[in-house]
């Protein structure tokens, strides 16, 4: 770690990058030669170009103090070429690559250049459109076209069209004549694709569509393909929980996505098949790009939320933030009060040899949180190209509390043997959680440098007292304790350059994790346990992209050692510490053109066991229920393969999972008593097959997403009779209805709904949940009301069956999800952060 905070240091003392920034006028000259001198004016990127692609494209117009992908932005106009930014490395080409342009220059009745004139190109046969573009600054066109002759229809606003057939490639000069009826109000609409391939996953276009009027960023990924939220919970269909980035910087608090404006986003990348840069842990990652800058000044928010669903919550969050133009202060205050509230229903069958169990369980549990965060940083900007911060996040959950209401009915061989009332109190603190994370990102020459830095260490207590009375057994009380204590030092290294017209990058992330934790019973009814874990993880990854024509590749390899000791009351256990040593390679191919595109994904990946569940532990639920960690579980191996298509507003994604000593929940006896024992065990390998199909078309002010989901898993577990697994497939819809009334006034209404789902040996029961909100801003989006009514209807319950070796456990419980919610949020002069460190060890704090 000491090697490469000395390195960081060398390199922010050595470089001496200057922001570039372009002022330019060009007059009538070539988009090539435009291309060549922004290439030569500057060191930062490389553009690249076909020359001949480009050479019929003449360019009129005045840059000024623009970056260099900006100022190419402002070149091509409307004409019909794209660019694509890799990195370091620009590539400008035609859309349209034929070997035929017609070139022309529009006047009007005076002689003056017509800017932004349409002009269509039509078949001579049939009058079917052929091709299209606008007329630039200085009333110059070139569009493509192939047929030997055509009829072009010149048209702007307020002007007589004007028909002409060529057979040339030279339209001259076409002089338009104005049009007698004069229009009062005359408005322009465009529409550009809402989804578009990019490296292994989907780009969704925000900024121009009714994504943008949602709210926050926490409303627009809950209306994208794949993804779903609940709560502060963000999921992608088949792929679990995401990394989320804000511009490059992963967010390290979830709230976040409440700060950040729908209306400042312009894109949001939900990866699925994400490349080697990312630990061979991470299966999903989103990307949220934003369009505004940044504005200097003191600038403050704060948001107030009450709900109410069976109890009153609340919470209260606050962010200060001071901007100059190269320091960015910030202090984020959070605190919460929320509570737990659960009607729960469990029977347990349990089997032996010699008798059947059966216990019934009506349980009410009350739990009481309160939560306590700041989080503050800084981060400064030495110029375009290179910024440094640093942040540290402070958490406690000071008070935390529940209760437990339990009676059982427990049947032997079908008969009553008697009730137990059970009464029980809980208590858990996380009595301080600290976070430190350093980043320098920057350029020297065209050698780009991403370093992050991070330390976490996080502390849990937990006390359970039980006590058992009943007329029939005899009365038990049951006191335990269990602590745990981690800390984690991580570093990353990411640098990228360009490379044979494309871009490569390279890099290495370290971490080191010491968790310890021990758990006692007073009563030793279960055993005691000490157990720590210490755990050293080293990668080198190196991935390469390269945009050809409408293809774009992606590949990458990433190499991943880990060191796993394990030790039990200070005693090393060799059976239970481990080494790893794995490659995991990755491959993207997409295609885009125009409203079609296509890709295709592999990416190998590896879910790691939580620290939690390789304790060497047994919980005391009841008598007849235990549950534990188990230190002899390994990592599981994930194969995945994905295509996926877009045409416009429609997306479908197929994929197939491949999972080699996959991990899943279970039961089994207990030492060969009938008492129930759950805990996480590897088998062998389980597939899934899924399939996800989106449709978003817009009406107006109205925007419906409508998506269907299939998922089916393909497992057989060891010794099973057919009772134990089941595979059948399990179909989600949903339908996400927007409404943009006005610009300070929206509505949603989503409904879901779901079959049954098959996951390993559990079979959770389908459900529908019906959702309503109501968003009002007032001020310029100052003053903001959002009024919300989650499942309406109470439809959604936890329900399934868990199938064991010798015992079987149903669920029934309704977690209160029925809730009414109103959050109030006031902004002063709020704006994107300038702070872009990623942090490190990310994967590592999340199973910690």
């Amino acid at each position: 770690m000491e090697r490469y905070l000395i390195i960081l240091l060398l390199l922010i003392s050595s470089h001496g990058v200057s922001a570039q920034r372009i002022s330019r006028q060009y007059n009538n000259v070539s988009m090539t030669q435009a291309l060549k001198e922004l290439n030569q004016l500057q060191n930062r990127y490389t553009v690249n170009f076909i020359y001949n692609d480009l050479e019929d494209f003449r360019i009129t117009t005045n840059i000024k103090n623009k970056s260099v992908p900006d100022a190419i932005e402002q070149l091509i106009g409307f004409y019909p070429i794209r660019m694509t930014c890799r990195g370091d490395v620009i590539m400008v080409e035609c859309t349209h690559k034929t070997r035929r342009h017609l070139t022309g220059k529009v006047i009007d009745e005076t002689g003056q250049p017509v800017p932004y004139a349409n002009v269509l190109l039509l078949s001579v046969v049939d009058s079917s459109a052929i091709s299209g573009g606008v007329s630039n600054e200085s009333g110059v066109f070139v569009v493509p076209f192939e047929s030997s002759k055509v009829i072009a229809r010149i048209s702007y606003v307020g002007y007589k069209p004007v028909y002409r057939t060529f057979s040339t490639e030279q339209a001259g000069i076409i002089q338009l004549q104005p049009d007698a009826l004069k229009l009062k109000e005359v408005t322009i609409k465009t529409s550009r694709p809402l989804y578009k391939q990019t490296s292994g996953g989907m780009s969704i276009n925000v900024e121009n569509s009714l994504l943008s009027k949602l709210g926050t960023a926490m409303d627009v990924l809950g209306q994208l393909p794949r993804v779903t939220t609940n709560g502060d919970n963000v999921q992608v269909f088949a792929k679990g929980t995401p990394l989320i980035y804000v511009n490059n910087r992963r967010i390290s608090d979830i709230k976040e996505l409440t700060e950040l404006k729908s209306d400042n986003i312009k894109s949001v990348e939900v990866i699925t098949s994400p490349g080697a840069q990312y630990d061979a842990q991470v299966q999903s990652v989103i990307r949220i790009k934003t369009i505004r800058k940044q504005a200097d000044g003191l600038s403050f928010r704060n948001d107030t939320r009450i709900e109410y669903n069976g109890k009153w919550t609340g919470s209260e969050a606050t962010k200060f933030t001071y901007r100059t133009k190269h320091w960015e202060l910030f202090n984020n205050l959070t605190w919460m009060n929320y509570k737990d509230q659960e009607k729960n229903y469990l029977c347990s069958q349990i089997h032996t040899s010699r008798e059947d169990i059966e216990a019934q369980q009506h349980i009410r549990y009350k739990g009481n949180h309160n939560i306590f965060s700041e989080n503050i940083g800084a981060s400064y900007l030495v110029n375009d190209s290179n910024t440094i911060g640093g942040a540290y996040r402070y958490y406690t959950d000071y008070h935390m509390d529940g209760s437990i209401d339990n009676n059982q009915n427990i049947y032997k061989n079908g008969t009553l043997e008697g009730t137990i009332a059970q009464k029980g109190d809980v208590e858990m603190r996380v009595p301080a959680r600290h976070q430190a994370d350093l980043y320098y990102v920057g350029r020297i020459g065209k050698l780009s440098i991403d370093f992050n830095a991070s330390y976490m260490s996080i502390g849990t207590k937990e006390r359970e007292n039980q006590s058992e009375h009943s007329n029939e057994f005899p009365n038990r009380e049951v006191h335990s304790t269990g602590n745990q204590h981690s800390n984690l030092w991580a570093g990353k290294l990411v640098l990228s350059h360009p490379l044979w017209g494309g871009n490569i990058y390279w890099g290495t992330e370290l971490s080191s994790t010491n968790s310890r934790g021990d758990f006692n019973n007073k009563e030793q009814i279960v055993a005691a346990s000490e157990t720590n874990i210490k755990e050293r993880y080293h990668a080198l990854f190196t991935e390469y992209t390269h945009s050809f024509g409408n293809f774009t590749l992606n590949t990458g390899l990433r190499y991943e050692h880990v060191t796993s000791e394990y030790y039990s009351f200070g005693v090393k256990q060799a059976d239970a510490s481990k080494h790893y040593s794995n490659l995991f390679p990755s491959f993207s191919l997409s295609w885009n053109h125009e409203k079609w595109s296509f890709q295709l994904n592999y990416s190998n990946k590896i879910h790691r066991p939580s620290y939690r569940s390789l304790r060497n532990f047994i919980q005391y639920n009841n008598r007849y229920a235990y549950e534990g960690g188990n230190p002899e579980l390994h990592p599981e191996q994930i194969h995945n393969v994905e295509i996926n298509g877009i045409y416009r507003w429609l997306s479908l994604s197929i994929g197939y999972k491949y999972n080699k000593d996959v991990m899943f929940w279970s039961h089994k006896l207990y030492n060969n008593q009938a008492i129930s024992f759950s805990s996480t065990y590897n088998y062998d390998h389980s597939e899934n097959f899924y399939a996800t199909l989106t449709a978003s078309p817009k009406f107006g002010i109205y925007q419906p997403t409508a998506e269907i989901n299939y998922i089916q898993q393909h497992f057989h577990a060891p010794l099973d009779n057919g009772t134990l697994v089941k595979n059948n497939p399990c179909i989600a819809i949903s339908l996400r209805n927007q409404f943009a009334f006005s610009k300070t006034l929206m509505a949603r209404v989503d409904f879901r709904a779901r079959t049954k789902i098959y996951d390993g040996f559990q079979i959770s029961n389908g459900w529908a949940r019906m959702n309503l909100a109501l968003r009002k801003t007032f001020y310029n989006n100052r003053l903001i009301f959002i009024l919300s009514v989650d499942d309406i209807f109470k439809s959604e319950r936890e329900q399934w069956t868990l199938h064991g070796y010798g015992t079987i456990l149903d669920k029934d419980c309704y977690n209160y999800s029925r809730a009414v919610s109103l959050t109030v949020t006031y902004n002063f002069n709020a704006k994107r952060s300038k702070y872009k460190g990623t942090g490190a060890g990310n994967e590592e704090k999340s199973r910690l």
